[in-house]
């Protein structure tokens, strides 16, 4: 049995909002669960669940913890197809077919604790455990939770960070400077841990071992960066100085668009 959310519903009064909610409630209710996902990436959230009375918690992965489950999801020969189409069939099948590796994919999970992680015993005893009391409905299930972990691309898109990455690049090409050169980055190190360890002050072991992934990710994403263009050169590339973007295909943004001046 896997714990509900407890988060309670927010109280909104205004008739618009609520005819909104009626009139597309899918829609709404997508993007309060991505607000939720989150604010449990940012309070590092785990989710608990019980196994035979034992309780258990999947914990958010660290970029080490990354490095360490991604050689078992190479052995499971995930259909990336199916997996976008219907997660739970493809995590049925691979259950089915490859349940000892996906156990020890789940154990790695529910281990919070490098050391831990490094015990080859403790981690064959859960392993064996969660292969002998967990049906494959359940596995299932609790693999759909662990198997995009990491993967920021729907905050990125949410939050607006993918566009405003859009923005900077094109603010980094129109640069006159020719004489600047940049080395490194060829790797995780410059790209990731380095930066992280540089900008924050904490330790390798902290970056590697200690925040999770999808927060590392996104602080780093969305770090404040000024770049300053002349106006020719911010002309020569059509950036403008407001940013903001309407999406047009939102029903919440239906006012704002036709309160527009078109003339």
């Amino acid at each position: 049995m896997i714990d509900s959310r407890t988060f309670s519903e927010p109280v909104v009064c205004e008739d618009s909002w609520l005819n909104f909610k009626k009139q597309y409630p899918i829609m709404v209710e997508d993007k309060k669960n991505i607000d939720m996902d989150i604010a449990d990436t940012i309070i590092e959230r785990p989710h608990g669940f019980k196994v035979n009375q034992c309780q258990f918690y999947l914990y958010p992965v660290t970029l080490g913890k990354t490095f360490l489950i991604s050689r078992l999801v190479k052995c499971l020969d995930i259909n990336s197809d199916i997996i976008k189409a219907n997660p739970y069939m493809e995590a049925l099948r691979l259950c089915q077919e490859k349940k000892e590796v996906v156990c020890r994919i789940l154990s790695y999970h529910t281990i919070n604790k490098k050391g831990k992680l490094f015990d080859c015993d403790f981690v064959q005893k859960r392993c064996d455990f969660f292969f002998r009391e967990l049906d494959d409905e359940s596995m299932a299930q609790l693999f759909v939770m662990v198997f995009p972990e990491g993967d920021i691309s729907t905050y990125t898109k949410h939050l607006g960070i993918d566009k405003e990455k859009e923005w900077q690049a094109k603010a980094m090409r129109a640069k006159k400077d020719n004489n600047s050169f940049t080395f490194g980055g060829k790797s995780i190190y410059g790209t990731l841990i380095d930066t992280a360890c540089e900008r924050y002050g904490w330790t390798f072991e902290y970056v590697v071992w200690g925040i999770s992934y999808a927060n590392l990710q996104l602080l780093l994403a969305d770090s404040v960066t000024s770049i300053y263009l002349s106006d020719e050169e911010r002309k020569r590339v059509n950036i403008p100085k407001d940013r903001s973007v309407i999406n047009a295909d939102d029903p919440a943004n239906m006012a704002r668009i036709k309160a527009m001046k078109w003339d």
